[in-house]
């Protein structure tokens, strides 16, 4: 089918700045309207494809392509996800790169995210949620914003410590990317940006306040067979902190708010229960509900809808994981297994996957026997933060009651030995 014989995408809107609201109902009804539409993005226009079927196809199509160089100067805006993004020539992200480059840079870091650097992760991640339920157990019940004092802490905590910073740098983490991510502020978003780089950068030319970690090691290679750049190390530290807790924080309290839904017993308890459960949530809560930009190198036709070149493309991620063979899946099911792609597919499938499931089970499995009869808040709403990019739960009210022993079994299963 030539060009001119190909649809055009229809138009549909989505909210595109960050709000306390929940965003997930207009991309959802985006991809009721068309398996590809438009959008309105900064004065420009943007294709975001809806369908299962084509977004698997447009995420392993080469002719959809994630090279930074290929952004045109309009989205590129202080503040935004691409805006954020250093020029090539300064460095080039794994997120945003192709070719030889994209495959260097997965490379050095699949070097970091090795089964056995998991199974150790394991036991700190396992150590630090019972240090967490133990605060909250202390204490003498009621309600408490889950999200501030265990679904974010955890994640937050685990990657600060890993990336080798002290106690008190988290504080400057968690600012700084609440700033760049959920300020409706586009000078906020730009500042706090500059915040976490300008953090990093200090800490590059000058480690000796850090603890042995990934910063370190990446440091390390400067000088190496790697020929790592100091930017790429400050580029690529900066990326890991922003998708290292943000989404996994957002997956652990959307499991959880899940199984508070449900009656005490009904809720996930051995092993295969919670991760079922786990991959359900983020077929019904991806943590980022589009998946980052590319761009058409030429005229495709997709699903018969014309995406022209240099056209920027997102995939509705939100409302392709929520249609089962053509049909609506929006319920919260875990049996039967329903896939999803919020992790991507091809060679941009997301490398820190087993390490956000193992986050999130870990999570949910030392959460749910600790509290066996915790319950939603009767009088506070769940709150929600989003924009089309990033949706999480702000506000996660929930009423404790009693704790149970950390020492009792609770039918629950242990990872880590």
């Amino acid at each position: 089918m030539k060009s001119d014989e190909l649809l055009d995408a229809p138009h549909v809107d989505i909210p595109t700045i960050p709000a306390p609201v929940d965003c997930m109902p207009s991309l959802v009804a985006a991809g009721r309207v068309a398996p590809v539409v438009t959008v309105d993005y900064y004065g420009g226009t943007a294709w975001a494809v809806c369908d299962m079927d084509l977004a698997r196809a447009a995420l392993t199509d080469r002719r959809l392509s994630k090279d930074v160089e290929l952004t045109p100067d309009w989205m590129r805006i202080p503040g935004v996800m691409l805006g954020a993004q250093p020029r090539a020539e300064v460095a080039r992200t794994m997120v945003m790169s192709e070719g030889p480059e994209h495959a260097r840079i997965r490379r050095l870091h699949a070097e970091i995210f090795t089964p056995r650097n998991t199974a150790t992760w394991a036991a700190q991640l396992a150590r630090l949620a019972e240090e967490l339920l133990d605060e909250l157990a202390a204490e003498s019940g009621g309600e408490v914003n889950l999200v501030e004092r265990y679904t974010y802490p955890l994640p937050l905590v685990f990657i600060c410590a890993m990336l080798g910073l002290q106690p008190e740098m988290y504080a400057v983490m968690r600012r700084a990317t609440d700033d760049i991510i959920y300020s409706p502020e586009a000078t906020v978003r730009a500042g706090g940006v500059g915040a976490l780089a300008g953090a990093v950068a200090g800490w590059a030319s000058d480690p000796s306040p850090l603890n042995e970690g990934l910063i370190t090691g990446l440091l390390e290679a400067v000088d190496g067979e790697a020929a790592i750049t100091v930017n790429e190390v400050v580029t690529w530290t900066v990326g890991l902190v922003m998708a290292g807790y943000e989404s996994t924080a957002s997956l652990i309290a959307a499991a959880i708010l899940e199984a508070l839904r449900k009656p005490a017993d009904q809720r996930p308890r051995t092993e295969a229960e919670i991760d079922a459960w786990i991959e359900e949530t983020l077929r019904v809560h991806p943590p980022f509900p589009h998946a980052t930009w590319r761009f058409a190198t030429e005229d495709l036709n997709l699903g018969g809808y014309l995406i022209p070149a240099g056209a920027p493309v997102q995939i509705n991620v939100a409302a392709a994981n929520r249609c089962t063979g053509g049909e609506p899946a929006d319920d919260f099911d875990v049996y039967p297994a329903r896939s999803h792609i919020s992790f991507g597919l091809g060679h941009h499938y997301c490398l820190g996957a087993p390490l956000a499931r193992l986050e999130a089970t870990l999570a949910l499995s030392a959460f749910l026997p600790r509290f066996p009869n915790a319950q939603l808040s009767e009088t506070t709403a769940v709150g929600w933060e989003s924009e089309w990019m990033t949706r999480r739960i702000k506000v996660l009210p929930v009423v404790l009651a009693g704790a149970g022993s950390p020492h009792t079994d609770h039918g629950r299963y242990d990872r880590h030995g």
